[in-house]
């Protein structure tokens, strides 16, 4: 008799075990789980935040109402479709989120509304909440900061010049400006035609130049794709610079992004694209990214460029 207590003890804890690793075996009727599939991500990265719901089949599930923290901007979001397993359905939200800040950031409990029926068949509302979940992101300049590859600035060295190489140095200057100042006279003399204007470029015309002369220079192909990034980030950063009025050569790509989200003159999809070349450059310059997969940023940039010609611009060119 003390045998089948035990066995049936055993049956009984067993039981219990099985509901608590199991996805939805749990005795209520709506059962919710929410994951992040990246805790640690960079400064650029793509989170996938998911929330999965068992639940009865009398019982219709609401779109989830989701409340995205400051630090991350939504790409996308969807449902998938629902599956019947054992005379309940599982059904699976998810969110796609892009990481614009660093440092811990709360993805806060989501609330999902539903219809069900009660013992007299009217249909009552009902709300059940995914919990919380906490990430950490990491910044990209914290994450090479041990790579050997990456040295420090040596510091300047002091030396001492004689005062004679400041006197020759004048005397050159000097005989400089006086043969500079009698080539002028004498062109001013014998000239009759006024000199042409200088043509100053806009800065949509100057990006592109530089563009086309960083493209022929071929350095992807050489091997030199560190250096094409480097030159390819400053010529898009005069471009920022020049055509929106703000030091973007001095800031880092988080300063200008958080600059960019008040700006009224940029649609969110050309922010969404000055973000990602930032970004993408960043991980080439400091590293992170494998070079041999990596892609050319030219293309992306002149098309940014070409969206963004002012239209006095655009009239005088047609």
């Amino acid at each position: 008799m003390s045998k089948t207590f035990i066995v049936l003890g055993f049956v009984f804890l067993l039981n219990l075990t099985d509901q608590e690793f199991a996805w939805g075996k749990a005795s209520g009727p709506v059962n919710i789980e929410a994951q992040i599939d990246n805790l640690k991500p960079s400064l650029g990265d793509i989170v996938n935040y998911s929330i999965k719901i068992l639940h009865d089949p009398d019982i219709v599930l609401r779109m989830p109402e989701y409340k995205i923290p400051e630090g991350l901007e939504k790409i996308d979001s969807g449902n998938l479709i629902p599956i019947k397993k054992k005379q309940q359905i599982t059904q699976k939200f998810w969110l796609k989120l892009r990481v614009d800040k660093t440092g811990p950031i709360t993805f806060p409990s989501t609330p999902v509304w539903f219809d069900t029926p009660d013992q007299n068949k009217k249909i009552i509302p009902g709300k059940i909440m995914a919990p919380e979940i906490n990430i950490v992101v990491q910044s990209l300049l914290k994450l090479e900061g041990n790579n050997p590859s990456l040295r420090d600035i040596k510091p300047i060295i002091k030396i001492k010049t004689p005062w004679t190489y400041y006197l020759w140095r004048g005397v050159l200057i000097l005989c400089v400006l006086a043969l500079i100042y009698y080539i002028w006279n004498k062109w001013k003399i014998k000239s009759d035609v006024k000199p042409e204007e200088t043509l100053v470029l806009s800065a949509e015309e100057q990006a592109i130049k530089e563009l086309k002369i960083l493209e022929k220079r071929d350095w992807m192909k050489s091997g030199r794709v560190r250096d094409h990034f480097f030159e390819l980030s400053e010529i898009f950063r005069r471009y920022l610079e020049n055509r929106y009025l703000f030091p973007a050569q001095e800031w880092t790509s988080e300063e200008i992004v958080y600059h960019f989200k008040s700006f009224s003159d940029l649609s969110d999809n050309q922010k969404l694209k000055v973000r990602s070349i930032l970004y993408d450059s960043d991980k080439i310059k400091f590293a992170k990214a494998n070079m041999e997969n990596c892609y050319d940023l030219i293309e992306p940039v002149t098309q940014f460029i070409k969206e963004n010609i002012p239209s006095q611009v655009t009239t005088e060119q047609t």
